[in-house]
């Protein structure tokens, strides 16, 4: 064990397994920032996402452990380390710490800008984006921007961190495959658990306090450490080491707002405007022209 059996297929097709990794992403991720704002109601952001990343990560390594993957050498660990720092410290943190002043429609909103980042660290990289991917892009971007004018999206000065976020991720999208790590979902694990070290530092040097949280905000994390940890993450690191498109990989991030703003209106009392739903319908067209680019 401890070889990652997915990326066999180089055709640079999607097959049903990776669908089914995309639709993980689309539906559990965008329910995430539902959760996040759930979650930080009652218990410290920093708090928070030491024991959501730290728990996921633990349990990840303990199965796998289990199921005889063997420990990756030093370089490997260092290299998982290092791009969950990017992945998850310096790009879900932002945002998660934003979302205190934050709602989560706007947040998940701002994150969709995410792969034109992507698309320019890739070509930064050496890999040439396709022009009915920047066309999608372009697209996706202009629905991000008739959203961020809804009433209910207001973003707090004190918020500009959530920014960072998407630059943050995109960068460790670019480089992942360019490192050395543990093979597979054991690198989910070391990432996971790098990072819940990482805000559990971060949350002893700023002084944050552990207060009982609400059961609503247990739950919240309860869902954030199973599905949107330890299933959501690992198909995101399985998607990032298939032969496909990263307009196609990283299209979640325009599909989340969708489910976020879903999620906002049924349960957080959001509304949308006639623009706010003319942004929905070019978003919906953007994800369809980026993720073409990899054939019919």
């Amino acid at each position: 064990m401890g070889t990652d059996p997915s990326v066999n297929d180089n055709s640079g097709r999607p097959n049903g397994l990776d669908l089914a990794a995309l639709l993980v992403l689309y539906f559990v991720w965008g329910g995430a920032y539902l959760a996040n704002k759930l979650a930080i109601a009652s218990i410290d952001p920093f708090i928070m996402l030491a024991l959501r990343l730290g728990t996921s990560g633990l349990l990840l390594f303990l199965i796998l452990r289990a199921l005889g993957w063997t420990l990756p050498g030093g370089r490997e660990a260092l290299g998982s380390w290092f791009v969950g720092q990017l992945l998850l410290v310096g790009g879900m943190g932002a945002v998660v710490y934003a979302q205190q002043w934050v709602s989560s429609s706007l947040a998940a909103v701002i994150v969709s800008t995410m792969p034109l980042w992507n698309a320019f660290f890739a070509n930064f990289l050496g890999r040439k984006t396709r022009g009915v991917e920047w066309a999608g892009m372009l697209l996706g971007l202009a629905g991000v921007y008739l959203l961020a004018g809804e009433p209910d999206l207001r973003l707090d000065p004190k918020a500009l961190l959530v920014f960072a976020g998407p630059v943050s991720w995109a960068l460790g999208t670019a480089l992942s495959p360019r490192i050395p790590q543990a093979p597979g979902l054991m690198s989910s694990a070391l990432h996971m658990l790098g990072a819940g070290l990482s805000f559990a530092l971060i949350a002893l040097l700023a002084g944050a306090q552990w207060q009982t949280p609400s059961a609503v905000s247990l739950a919240a994390l309860t869902y954030l450490i199973l599905l949107a940890g330890v299933l959501g993450y690992s198909a995101y690191l399985y998607l990032l080491r298939r032969p496909l498109r990263p307009a196609l990989v990283t299209s979640f991030a325009y599909v989340n707002p969708l489910v976020a703003l879903a999620l906002g209106i049924g349960f957080a009392g959001e509304r949308l405007t006639q623009a706010g739903l003319a942004g929905v319908g070019l978003i919906v067209l953007g994800v369809g022209l980026a993720v073409s680019g990899w054939g019919r």
